[in-house]
């Protein structure tokens, strides 16, 4: 009995093994070849083939989208840029552009890597688990936010299907790389004023994201146009958005003052001086709550906001609605933790700062003085 038991324990596990083998091999695994620079039909057909398993619920599982996915997507992508006259940037200013656009930290969950080519920009943190972002990496972009740098081919783009990029017509195929890819790399990384122009007009999202979001304040013309569409009146139902243009906090928690900001709203200091006023009284009544601000934080940029409409008060006659109608409608010890503050953060080096913020002191919000 022990016997024909033990053999049918062996025809079993046999069975098995051999159930197993076959499912592994309905399994489709990419390759894990290099692309060619002369990237060929029969390679385009091979990933397209694979990927339109996705297509249907009935086969979906015997296609994993993988880097292997990515690498040819960006190879396409640099072939049709650098037919469109794009420079590829040497390693290290290609480097630098990324961190200085996009502010890249791989030791925040926000930010990551696929092996030594890429680094990873997760746009939507989903439930905030590494698990959770690495098994999303490579859905819809429109769901995940997900951007991909790509530091061999020195570009970046989201992750699309290869059906939306390629059409093969027999032994040949040809790209349609979407044009707002193409003019976000030869703007960021070619400085390609035209294709600004281009965004302008047909990615403002995208635009708009670069200053509000990643805080890239560094290019005037930008800015500029940043400014000049995003008034106090857009956001009347959210001043937080509008405050976004003055400040990024960075996701290892750091906050960073545009100073760019204020600079160019020194051209019009009369127009700027009351949209600040506007959001510095919905802070002060909590109708603003900025409820990721720690007090450190939240000091620093109600210190900025107020410095701006103090050097401007002579050409704007605000003379007392900033630093001393803020002091006089705040709680003692409110008022005892911002002088403390200023003090401690020196004044976060502003010119002149301390002597408004002690007259403001004497002076409150001007209600019973002399004039």
């Amino acid at each position: 009995m022990k016997i024909k038991v033990f053999h049918l324990l062996i025809l079993t596990t046999f069975f098995l093994q051999c159930q197993n083998k076959k499912e592994q091999e309905n399994l489709i695994k990419p390759k894990n070849t290099m692309m060619q620079p002369n990237i060929t039909t029969n390679q385009i057909k091979d990933i397209f083939d694979k990927q339109s398993y996705l297509e249907k619920e009935e086969t979906e599982d015997k296609y994993t989208l993988s880097e292997i996915d990515l690498n040819i997507l960006s190879d396409l992508i640099i072939k049709d840029l650098k037919s469109k006259g794009y420079k590829e940037l040497a390693n290290e200013d290609f480097s630098q552009k990324i961190n200085s656009i996009f502010g890249l930290n791989i030791k925040c969950i926000q930010h990551g890597k696929i092996g030594t080519r890429y680094l990873v920009y997760h746009g939507n943190l989903l439930d905030e688990s590494q698990n959770t972002l690495e098994d999303n990496l490579f859905e819809s972009s429109t769901e995940t936010g997900n951007l991909f740098f790509d530091q061999k081919n020195k570009l970046f783009t989201p992750f699309i299907l290869l059906k939306n990029v390629v059409k093969i017509n027999g032994q040949n195929y040809s790209t349609h790389i979407p044009q707002n890819i193409i003019a976000q790399n030869k703007y960021l990384f070619n400085d390609s004023k035209a294709d600004l122009v281009w965004l302008k007009v047909n990615d403002k999202e995208f635009l708009e994201t670069l200053v509000k979001n990643f805080g890239y304040v560094k290019d005037k013309d930008l800015l500029k146009w940043y400014i000049e569409g995003n008034g106090i009146e857009k956001y009347t139902n959210d001043k937080e958005v509008y405050l976004k243009v003055f400040y990024t906090k960075n996701c290892d928690k750091s906050l960073i003052i545009h100073s760019e900001t204020f600079s160019y709203m020194d051209s019009d200091p009369e127009k700027y001086s009351k949209e600040i006023l506007s959001v510095l009284d919905d802070i002060r009544t909590d109708r603003i709550k900025l409820e990721n601000f720690n007090f450190h934080e939240k000091a620093k940029l109600i210190a900025y906001l107020l410095y701006f409409g103090e050097k401007h008060k002579e050409k704007t006659g605000l003379t007392f609605a900033f630093m001393g109608t803020f002091y006089k409608h705040q709680s003692d010890d409110l008022l005892k933790k911002y002088d403390e503050e200023f003090k401690k953060q020196k004044y976060y080096g502003l010119p002149s700062f301390e002597i408004y913020w002690n007259n403001a002191k004497n002076e409150g919000d001007g209600i019973g003085l002399d004039m």
